[in-house]
């Protein structure tokens, strides 16, 4: 059985490890000036620092350990103090925001899905990467020319001449909550993909609005049920709930998911999600 290790014995750990490393002729010395050093904002840094480069072996997993810790207690402190959020642009400056964390955890679980001839909407964030060798083609959809990036320009809600049964997969987050006829993209989505083709989407539950993207809706998990629900048969509809209370908190303050530990992260309450996935499958 795992020996489990006191915080304050890590801390103590950590400590003395740091204070030998003043006495030591190695170069992982600690050298932070007491009079210009600010707190934990300055040992996070020297443990990024000696990590990965300095720190023998013993002392790794202790710094490791306390550097968890530290993340937490920040994170604890932003949550709590002030009105302005940490981050106006929704965590992306300081790393991987929540809700882009947990849509990669759902990409990651259905990844098997992400094969053949693709589509994604814009760029190609997610269908490279999770789809790997398995892609045989990918397009991407934008609705004016100006996207440099794009293969197919094309309005979903409009009568397009994109051909029908055409795609094994498709992958669309974050997309949905920027358009008002909603019934028409999702039927348009089932239309082009091929008899047993995957749909893969994320929508926003509890986040920023970025006012610039002209952003209309946010869902919950029965809401993105239904309306899905009125093109693809019931029975190939899987919808999760991805975050909780602490998590929504932190993603509408601008945290980042690294700020988080796994546990917390791993958390899921549908009545404080932070985003909605879905999987539809077209019937065969």
């Amino acid at each position: 059985m795992k020996a489990i290790i006191p915080r304050s014995r890590w801390v103590a750990c950590l400590l003395t490890t740091l204070t030998h490393a003043r006495h030591s002729r190695s170069k992982w010395v600690l050298d932070i000036p007491l009079g210009k050093a600010k707190g934990l904002k300055a040992l996070t840094r020297f443990l990024h620092k000696s990590i990965g480069k300095a720190l023998p072996a013993p002392a790794k997993n202790v710094a490791k350990q306390a550097l968890r810790i530290i993340y937490a207690t920040k994170a604890r402190v932003r949550l709590t103090l002030g009105i302005h959020p940490v981050s106006q642009y929704g965590g992306y400056d300081r790393g991987t925001p929540i809700h882009r964390h947990y849509l990669e955890e759902f990409l990651q679980e259905f990844s098997a899905d992400i094969f053949g001839h693709c589509l994604e909407f814009q760029s190609d964030t997610y269908a490279s990467r999770f789809g790997g060798k398995k892609l045989i083609k990918l397009d991407i959809l934008h609705k004016v020319d100006a996207n440099k990036r794009a293969t197919i320009i094309a309005d979903l809600t409009k009568p397009n001449i994109i051909p029908s049964d055409q795609f094994d997969c498709i992958i669309c987050t974050h997309v949905l909550h920027m358009i008002f006829n909603l019934d028409r993209v999702v039927s348009e989505l089932h239309r082009i993909l091929k008899p047993g083709g995957i749909l893969l989407v994320a929508v926003p539950h509890i986040s920023k609005n970025f006012s610039n993207a002209h952003e209309i809706w946010r869902f919950t998990a029965e809401g993105l049920h239904m309306v899905l629900t009125r093109v693809f048969a019931v029975e190939h509809v899987v919808v999760r709930a991805y975050g909780n209370s602490l998590t929504a908190a932190g993603d509408l303050r601008g945290l980042a998911a690294h700020e988080f530990t796994k546990a917390e992260l791993a958390y899921h309450d549908q009545e404080f999600a932070v985003a909605i996935f879905a999987r539809a499958c077209k019937e065969g």
